[in-house]
């Protein structure tokens, strides 16, 4: 009888381990991101204009949009930039974006966002919320 107490246990353990790991891999772009962009400088930028396109599978298939901004850096240099990261919206012409540039060339910028895969999180997530439960569950049924 000890294998299906085990069972019963063992089969949500793996879902909350499962779940972290998913949760933690998508996470873990975002946090790299982070990581490389230590020391980089926050400026205003100026938006110039929007790409326009559609950001692969995270778009389904919707119009996306990237602005290009131009902004200056720490010596009054004007420099331009594209954003690598697409949303839903248009930004407005004109209008000021918060953006991080490289001291050490800042022909490399970019928008200060935290990137998460929504899907996979989500995903893991579930996993490991019903993970945890069931294994809080049946053990304390079976102890």
């Amino acid at each position: 009888m000890e294998s299906i107490e085990a069972l019963f246990v063992g089969v949500p353990a793996m879902f909350l381990v499962v779940g972290v790991l998913i949760t933690g891999f998508s996470l873990a772009g975002s946090f790299r991101r982070r990581y490389a962009q230590r020391g980089w400088v926050p400026v205003q930028a100026t938006v110039t204009g929007n790409l326009h396109g559609k950001d692969g599978p995270a778009s389904n298939g919707q119009h996306r949009f990237a602005p290009s901004y131009e902004f200056p850096d720490s010596h009054g240099r004007r420099w331009l930039g594209q954003s690598d990261i697409y949303g839903a919206d248009q930004e407005i012409i004109g209008t000021r974006i918060p953006v991080l540039y490289n001291p050490a060339n800042p022909a490399e910028s970019t928008r200060p966002v935290f990137v998460v895969s929504k899907g996979s999180l989500s995903v893991g997530l579930i996993l490991a919320a019903f993970g945890a439960g069931g294994t809080a569950m049946f053990t304390a049924v079976f102890l």
